[in-house]
């Protein structure tokens, strides 16, 4: 019972400090949700590309990093980052409309659409639930390459709530 104990307080704690301290990217108009992960608090940035009171079908998604390890300077991804991990592949585009996937998870898809409010928004499906996105964060291994899972966070589509989806990566 006590081993129990302990191995729980452990995996809690590793939780907690998990995100403690990340900084929370400034404010953009076509914000669409951001990418951090265990390694460093470098963020990945997702904002939707918009062209006039809609989404630009030919180019939908912007997506760059902000270095906080250089003092929260932006910067374009690497060729590394892009083809790998965070870059895009656009599934599909309409007016107002696009889905696409990130390089490291193509098989999950990210909608993105224009909103009654006149924002973007991103919605991806997680353990059954429509989330409108607002960040994830990766747990990810020390060389950066593998990781166990994925925290989805913002409200879900049907309530409204906010809500926080685990998502495990079989490795």
């Amino acid at each position: 019972m006590k081993n129990t104990f302990t191995l729980l307080l452990i995996l809690v704690t590793g939780f907690i400090l998990a995100q403690h301290n990340y900084p929370t990217p400034p404010e953009a108009k076509g914000r669409l949700f951001y990418i951090q992960h265990s390694n460093n608090h470098n963020t990945f940035v997702y904002d939707a590309n918009l062209e006039g009171k809609g989404i630009d079908t030919a180019d939908p998604v912007k997506v760059y990093r902000l270095t906080y390890t250089k003092g929260g300077i932006k910067e374009e991804l690497s060729t590394m980052q892009r083809k790998m991990a965070y870059g895009v592949t656009v599934v599909n585009t309409e007016p107002g409309a696009c889905c696409f996937t990130l390089a490291a998870y193509p098989e999950k898809k990210i909608f993105v659409r224009m909103e009654k409010d006149g924002k973007p928004h991103a919605t991806v499906h997680v353990n059954g639930k429509n989330i409108m996105l607002k960040k994830m964060f990766l747990l990810a291994g020390k060389m950066g390459t593998s990781v166990e899972y994925i925290d989805f966070y913002g409200k879900d589509a049907a309530t409204g709530k906010e809500v926080k989806e685990r998502l495990y990566i079989k490795g």
